[in-house]
């Protein structure tokens, strides 16, 4: 077996090969002493003359290896060249003109980022439109459903009981509701529009709808455990800038208490309770009284009767606390209420509510002071 001659990772089979790949390797030490490869193009002028033949390399191993290695400092030089020739030509650019031309500059580039990001938003609020609005269409089909339905039962039910029959029976057919597909739920109270509602998300309450408004919403119920969950989560419990219409928390729709509270961000889009602010005019609010408010287990129509500016730390009023006020308990504590809520209407006027009606609050946020809230009371109108 014949001797091997090795430099580093190269191997050769001859002396002659291992000399030659030794001058070649003293040429590239020269070329380093003259030429700082690390210059931006110093890496490209060198592999040009390889290439070219003006600088030759006897040995190929050594040769080979040296032009892999300059085309990996070209390919890192074209990245870095590329990182900078977009910020150095912006550069070169901004010192060609006059301090007011760089202030205007800027100002069009904040323009154009403020505008991106105001059609994200928008875009984002838009998708929020179409989610409230396929709720809605969910919520009108479930309630034409589960109405056909209950006309089939009944239809189904009559003919069970033999009073005019659907069809003509044999001996051998059994008249049951379950022959014909259908079968017979346990009543929950819960309204047939709200059922498919509830059944996605259990702390789905309610409708909240202000015609003409905006307001269109589904309520949702907030819990002890998280009462502001739903500041910034949706209907189907992702997180979202919006948040949801939530009622508070120590509220229960089933038992109907005196004052069923509801909260709202307020938007600068106008979702949610962004258009409550538009009451302070009272032009608006006599043109938009009405208040629709369906919860899962009835229906309801409520009219506003008073606009509020409060404080979130004393109520605006002292020790009063116009979001602490669930249930009377009696006539003197709604007389108080009343009293205090009269003292805090922009609207004025003497407010005909008296102790037993049961009252709808709108509450959001408001800047006409610090830590400010404007909150609606309405009044639940008799069924006609």
């Amino acid at each position: 077996m014949g001797r091997i001659y090795c430099i580093g990772k190269f191997q050769f089979d001859s002396y002659k090969e291992y000399q030659e790949a030794l001058d070649d390797i003293e040429k590239i030490r020269e070329i380093s002493k003259k030429m700082d490869i690390n210059e931006t193009g110093v890496a490209e002028r060198l592999y040009t003359l390889i290439r070219e033949g003006k600088i030759h390399f006897r040995s190929e191993a050594v040769g080979n290896d040296y032009l892999l290695y300059l085309s990996d400092m070209m390919v890192e030089d074209y990245r870095n060249l590329s990182k900078n020739t977009f910020s150095s030509r912006v550069a070169r650019r901004l010192q060609q003109l006059s301090p007011g031309q760089v202030v205007g500059t800027i100002c069009m580039a904040g323009a154009i980022v403020c505008f991106l990001i105001f059609l994200g938003s928008e875009y984002h609020d838009q998708q929020k439109v179409r989610e409230m609005e396929r709720l809605k269409s969910e919520q009108d089909i479930s309630a034409a459903s589960d109405w056909l339905s209950s006309k089939v039962i009944a239809v189904l039910r009559k003919d069970q009981e033999g009073e005019e029959p659907l069809l003509v029976q044999t001996e051998t057919v059994e008249n049951e509701v379950h022959s014909a597909g259908l079968e017979i739920e346990e009543d929950t109270g819960i309204l047939p529009e709200f059922q498919k509602l509830y059944e996605k998300n259990s702390d789905f309450t309610g409708w909240i709808t202000v015609e003409g408004t905006g307001i269109d919403y589904p309520v949702m119920q907030a819990v002890p455990e998280s009462s502001d969950f739903y500041l910034d989560h949706d209907y189907n419990g992702e997180k979202d800038i919006n948040g949801s219409i939530f009622l508070d928390s120590r509220n229960n729709v089933q038992e109907q208490d005196d004052n069923l509270i509801v909260y709202g961000h307020n938007m600068k889009s106008g979702m949610m309770f962004g258009g409550l602010e538009q009451y302070l005019d009272m032009a608006y609010w006599e043109g938009h009284k009405a208040v629709t408010f369906n919860t899962i287990y009835g229906r309801a129509e409520y009219e506003i009767i008073a606009v509020c500016l409060s404080n979130a730390a004393d109520g605006g009023n002292g020790s009063f606390h116009y979001y602490d006020f669930i249930n009377a308990g009696s006539k003197e504590a709604f007389d108080l209420y009343r009293e205090q809520i009269q003292g805090m209407n922009v609207l004025g006027g003497k407010l005909d509510i008296s102790y037993g009606d049961k009252l709808l609050t709108l509450s959001t946020c408001n800047n006409y002071t610090q830590d400010g809230r404007l909150f609606l009371v309405a009044k639940k109108l008799s069924p006609q």
